[in-house]
């Protein structure tokens, strides 16, 4: 009898032993290949904040959020990093996507031209040259960015470079101008000693999240536990890089080494990255927690601009409800 009592009291003990440590697996779509802004993410990862909510996360990197947004749209990826202003567009669309966590919440889009010759507001751009793909976030805003400022895009000479060339081709100064985000395109053009000049699309009247994580809304429905775990460790993975982006960033490295050779431009990535988290609505909120104000005066920038045929109501564009905790 008391051997039986110790087999059953063993074979409880592993069976909770197994529940306590299984992981319950989780993909997640990276907007594009991996820059500064993805650090903290894999800081999650590498310090076992993921594994501590029983996630096993796993990240896969992107060619440009319009195809990241199709991607979880689609269930492929419940989760990704995407552009808000392209995913508002594709919910306009039908797409069934929600944000759930803000990254960059004052728009880090920015017109690049060369130093020598400056490109200073959007009027100018009539005439020139710009390097802008059509899958990237900051093409998807730049049409409100011209409507906003009279911009007449028929007199824009626009060449759509093949995604991860924009910048040699504005190096080999094919583009006047390139359209680009502070915290991706500026640090490897300063490291290959280029003189730039760059203006941002929030100062010619842009006032438009540009990104974050969003997710499938029919995951969300089913899957509410598993998205407050994965947001309360992401949370905490974004605060520690606030306060050490190195840290973050070698966390990165260590879990994929191939980058150590980037490591200071992802470092200088990462911090720029993070001035753009918060706008003043946002002021004292946790991070990655969203303003109703902001994201209003984003739906009405695109109805005006003509993106979207009528207003959205906000509640189907985000939700704070999973990243409170």
């Amino acid at each position: 009898m008391k051997f039986t009592t110790r087999l059953v009291w063993t074979l409880a003990c592993l069976l909770t032993a197994g529940a306590a440590n299984a992981q319950e697996k989780l993909s997640l779509r990276l907007d594009y290949s991996i820059y500064g802004t993805h650090a903290p993410l894999y800081y999650g990862i590498d310090k076992g904040l993921y594994k501590a909510e029983g996630i096993d996360l796993s990240i896969g990197e992107g060619s440009g959020s319009s195809n990241t947004a199709k991607l979880v749209a689609q269930g492929i990826d419940p989760i990704g990093f995407m552009d808000y202003g392209t995913m508002l567009k594709g919910v306009a669309a039908g797409m069934p996507l929600k944000a759930v966590f803000a990254v960059h919440q004052r728009s880090p889009m920015v017109i690049i031209s060369h130093a020598d010759a400056p490109v200073r507001a959007p009027k100018d751009l009539e005439g020139k040259v710009l390097g802008m793909s059509a899958s990237e976030s900051t093409a998807q805003m730049f049409p409100v960015l011209a409507a906003l400022n009279g911009v007449d895009q028929k007199k824009i000479n626009v060449i759509a470079p093949a995604v991860g060339t924009k910048t040699a081709l504005f190096l080999q100064r094919r583009a006047d101008a390139i359209t680009g985000v502070t915290y991706f395109h500026i640090p490897p053009l300063e490291a290959q000693g280029a003189k730039v000049h760059y203006f941002f699309y929030a100062d010619f009247g842009v006032n438009a999240l540009e990104g974050g994580l969003a997710a499938n809304t029919k995951w969300l429905e089913a899957n509410p536990d598993t998205a407050r775990r994965f947001l309360r460790a992401t949370r905490k993975a974004y605060e520690a890089a606030q306060a050490d982006p190195a840290a973050s960033v070698d966390a990165l490295v260590r879990q994929r080494p191939e980058q150590a050779r980037n490591r200071e431009q992802l470092v200088r990535q990462l911090q720029l990255s993070l001035q753009a988290a918060g706008t003043p609505n946002t002021k004292g909120l946790p991070f990655g927690v969203s303003s109703e104000k902001d994201w209003q005066a984003m739906v009405d920038q695109f109805v005006q601009s003509n993106q979207i045929a009528s207003p959205l109501p906000t509640s189907a564009l985000y939700t704070n409800d999973y990243n409170r905790e």
